[in-house]
């Protein structure tokens, strides 16, 4: 046992020093004078908060303080944030550092940043270097942060090396990596020892904006149209009264909103809400739900594009179970009904047989559709199509390629109308029925909002028939969804600045009856959206990616330098890179906010965000998965090894200590006091 405050023992004295003498005492009064002695023994002791461990033993400490600034930490307890109680307990275990201790301060997310080395007797410096560690919306990634702390300490000549790290103990940031863990702690020194400080309690509700788009799969300005939210409560209990609202950034005071009454722990919805954006060229649509202790997920932006008018164009075949009609016609009605009778004239939509596909009519098409044409024969697509369409879709635009029976009977390479740019296929003999896997489409995946009722009964649909796709050895081809036999529903295969999405069926009734199933015009809508979408990903880049932006030289702002300038206004450096054509706009840094980025010019005074110098970081809907810890044992099993833990709620403080028995004391003075009390009262002889 040890004292945090050994001077404080002194009061112990006081219970030698006697009340009055006399000659004769009696046994009650004897009593009552032990009593009083053990009450100044017992307030001695409690002020002098004995302890029955230490985590920093005798001499001084070579520390490494890890603090976890991921976006969990932003979770507020009470009035502050995890975060901020992190940041005050490492200010306090820093202060109570022996004498002679130094220390290494290291923020943590997903990647680390080392902050200071400092004596820790130098307050100002560790305060200096505490006031550095912003919240992020960063995911967690435990694993890094560790094996630093350990590199540091391995060469530490001190005989107490240990590591302090203070965090909510999220689940993601050690499963993660969670196979390395172990590894590296066995091989780490026996001299080195790991401290974990908890911050947080357990999260009952949470709702996540999980994504928006507009169900017509097309953004038309100037028209009013339906959008469809999908909101998610990844608590562990019910949220009620959800206000649900979708505006524009510029004018979100007059968005629109709807209530949903219930939301069950775990459950996911899709909700629909009109929104009008006045002009086109690329706006802001942000939407926010709910409002609960993590109120990072609970609002999402992004920067869309709307159009005046969409041009698609089909490229079919006959069916091959009807010959008097094309298999282009569920295709095409579906396309069709993704405008009111209002805004017909928002998507126009050409068909062509392969033979009617020229090249030309490229120079006029936003999109082009696919749906297995004719690749050899008198009816086929030409070589001059073939050829403009791979520059065409490398320049930044997209295909859509549903491949059946035509495609698969001449895709060998030798076939010039194939074209290199796409993937072989074979048929697929004897097919089983199959079935579309619902439950296995990614939470923020293309095909999200099937994942939920009512559009998850788009599973009840069979396909008989269909090609595989030999995109085994192509990195660049990534599953979008899959059939109930684990093979892709869709694939997007990038080439160069474009890319093409590739459906290994074809939307005729040959193939599959989806074409007659409620879930086929949704289906076809969210895949235009989506293909819309990812041709503007580049507004909206992941956090975990570095942003960028490109601008054509007619576009620049005006100066030489430039600024990359955050949601709270925090500027950061920017590079440029110039050619003949268009210059790009790098950030070289981890990106620490998600949020709308401004890219300004470090000369100009009246530098304006406009919808050109403007992108919309999106952070990972998945630091919002499991906002209550990991549980001790847990943590001990993954890391192979039993190691300190210590919870703060925020009313305990930080001293460097574990056991600390002033709490039962004070429970023993207390009771001591009382029965003094009564027994004096008793003898007669009250203090």
């Amino acid at each position: 046992m040890h004292f945090l405050v050994p001077w404080m023992l002194f009061g112990a004295l006081s219970a030698g020093i006697p009340v009055e003498t006399s000659k004769k005492i009696r046994l009650r009064d004897l009593i009552l004078l032990l009593l009083r002695m053990t009450i100044l023994i017992l307030a001695a002791l409690a002020l002098a908060r004995p302890s029955t461990l230490s985590l920093f033993g005798s001499g001084p400490v070579d520390a490494v303080i890890l603090i976890d600034n991921s976006q969990s930490m932003s979770t507020l307890e009470g009035q502050t944030s995890r975060l901020d109680m992190a940041l005050t307990s490492a200010k306090q275990l820093l202060g109570n550092l022996p004498t002679g201790s130094k220390a290494r301060i290291i923020s943590l997310t997903d990647h680390t940043v080392e902050l200071s080395y400092n004596n820790s007797n130098e307050s100002d410096a560790i305060a200096s270097a505490l006031l550095q560690i912003k919240p992020t919306d960063r995911s967690s990634n435990f694993y890094q942060g560790f094996a630093n702390a350990i590199d540091l300490l391995k060469t530490s000549s001190f005989s107490q090396r240990k590591i302090f790290f203070f965090s909510d103990m999220q689940r993601p940031g050690w499963q993660n990596e969670s196979s390395s863990f172990k590894t590296l702690v066995q091989n780490m020194p026996s001299s080195i020892s790991i401290h974990m400080i908890r911050h947080g309690s357990d999260v009952d509700s949470n709702i996540q904006i999980m994504d928006f788009q507009p169900t017509a799969g097309i953004i038309l300005a100037n028209q009013r149209q339906t959008w469809g939210l999908t909101v998610r409560n990844r608590g562990i209990k019910p949220a009620t009264g959800i206000k649900t609202t979708l505006g524009l950034g510029s004018d979100f005071e007059t968005a629109e909103s709807a209530v949903i009454e219930k939301l069950d722990a775990g459950e996911e919805r899709s909700i629909t809400i009109d929104l009008l954006i006045p002009e086109d060229g690329h706006q802001i649509v942000k939407a926010v739900a709910g409002n609960d202790r993590f109120s990072r997920d609970n609002q999402k932006e992004k920067i869309v594009l709307a159009r005046k008018k969409l041009q698609v164009l089909i490229v079919g075949a006959k069916s091959e179970i009807d010959a008097n009609r094309d298999n282009t016609f569920f295709l095409y009605h579906a396309l069709r009904s993704g405008s009111s009778d209002s805004s017909n004239s928002g998507i126009e939509v050409k068909v062509a047989s392969g033979r009617g596909a020229t090249p030309d009519t490229l120079d006029e098409t936003d999109i082009v559709f696919m749906v297995d044409p004719m690749l050899a024969g008198s009816d086929s697509v030409s070589d001059g199509f073939m050829e403009k369409l791979e520059t065409w879709v490398s320049m930044g635009n997209t295909l859509v390629y549903f491949a059946g029976s035509n495609y698969a009977a001449v895709s060998d390479s030798n076939i010039k109308n194939a074209g290199k740019f796409l993937p072989p296929a074979n048929p697929t003999p004897n097919l089983t029925p199959t079935t579309i896997a619902t439950e296995n489409f990614p939470p923020v995946g293309w095909f999200n909002r099937f994942r939920s009722a009512p559009l998850n009964l788009i599973n009840q649909s069979e396909f008989r028939k269909r090609v595989t796709f030999d995109t085994s050895k192509d990195y660049q081809t990534a599953a979008l969804g899959y059939f109930s036999d684990n093979q892709p529903l869709a694939e997007m295969k990038q080439l160069r600045a474009g890319f093409i999405t590739l459906l290994p069926w074809v939307p005729d009734l040959s193939y599959s009856d989806l074409p007659l199933r409620p879930s086929f015009v949704p289906f076809i809508q969210t895949l235009l959206s989506r293909i819309l979408d990812t041709l503007n990903d580049a507004k909206n880049p992941l956090i975990s990616r570095e942003i960028s932006l490109r601008l054509q030289p007619q576009d620049l702002i005006g100066g030489e330098k430039y600024k990359w300038v955050s949601p709270t206004s925090m500027a950061l450096a920017a590079s440029m890179e110039k050619s003949v054509d268009e210059v790009v706009f790098r950030g070289e840094f981890n990106t620490p906010e998600a949020g709308i980025w401004k890219l300004e010019s470090t000369t100009s005074e009246n530098s304006k965000a406009t919808p050109k110098n403007i992108i919309a970081v999106q952070a990972s809907n998945e630091e919002g998965a499991e906002l209550n810890p990991l549980q001790e044992s847990e943590i001990d099993e993954i890391l192979g090894k039993n190691v300190s833990h210590q919870n703060n709620t925020g009313e305990a403080s930080i001293t460097g200590s574990t056991g600390e028995l002033t709490n039962l004391l004070l429970y023993l003075l207390l009771l001591f006091f009382v029965f003094e009390m009564f027994f004096a009262w008793w003898c007669g002889q009250p203090l």
